[in-house]
């Protein structure tokens, strides 16, 4: 037991910006076990996010407290996924061929698409921040970070490495079928229960669908997977859970 909590609290450094201050064991068999907690660690920065909801819509207006939504969770993940997205869509668009592309990802520089897509990420969450406290389904905050953390699980599992190094090859490949299961559960179980049985297989559905037509689309492009790549898909993931959470009326 000691040895999975200390996998979480792992994750939890790897993947947020909480100050968890402790020498944890960082072994490639750590981040597999790590990866069971996937759902958990969603479950903790929707919440977060969610609590910020709560406590400004009492004396913020919609429009504000969105924004705060928002900020918190680019603040509790660093922008990490945020900034794989950004790198993904300036490679992407360079058509380079495969070697260019991993390069102009690896850039630090951002260029045009990068700065169309963060826009366009930021812009489709707030719409879909103020849409869910409108429409009180703010649930919904919570549950987009955990079906997309859910999601990464079955890119590791599936996925293939586009590189030979790099940081997403601590996952990509490193997951059997019970690191896969145990997430799944777990994040279906969460999910149910924010949302509800049926909008949570929709929403899970169209999670896959789009997870698995990006993830061939990379395959052609750069030959798989790269810690941008995943970045990437958690930020789509999220905004279709975000917008159907709202939009689906079951």
């Amino acid at each position: 037991m000691k040895v999975l909590i200390q996998d979480f609290l792992l994750m939890l450094q790897f993947f947020t910006r909480l100050p968890i201050n402790l020498n944890l064991t960082c072994e490639k068999e750590n981040f597999k076990r790590g990866t069971m907690f996937f759902p958990l660690i969603g479950l903790t920065t929707g919440f977060i996010q969610w609590i910020t909801y709560f406590l400004a819509i009492k004396v913020l207006p919609d429009s504000t407290t969105a924004l705060f939504v928002l900020l918190i969770g680019i603040l509790v993940t660093g922008a990490l996924h945020i900034d794989g997205l950004g790198d993904v869509f300036d490679g992407f668009f360079a058509f380079k061929g495969k070697d260019k592309i991993i390069e102009i990802m690896k850039d630090s520089r951002i260029g045009t698409y990068s700065c169309i897509a963060i826009i366009m990420d930021l812009a489709f969450r707030y719409n879909s921040y103020i849409n869910l406290i409108n429409k009180e389904f703010s649930l919904g905050i919570i549950a987009a970070p955990v079906v997309a953390r859910t999601i990464f699980v079955l890119l590791f599992y599936m996925g293939k490495q586009a590189k030979k190094v790099g940081t997403g090859n601590l996952f990509i490949g490193n997951v059997s079928k019970k690191e896969l299961v145990v997430s799944c559960l777990l994040g279906a179980v969460i999910t149910g229960l924010l949302l509800g049985l049926t909008k949570a297989l929709v929403i899970t559905a169209a999670a896959v669908i789009a997870t698995l037509l990006f993830n061939k689309y990379c395959e052609g492009k750069i030959g798989g997977l790269t810690g941008d790549t995943l970045g990437a898909n958690n930020e789509f993931v999220e905004v279709i859970t975000l917008i159907l959470a709202y939009s689906i009326k079951l």
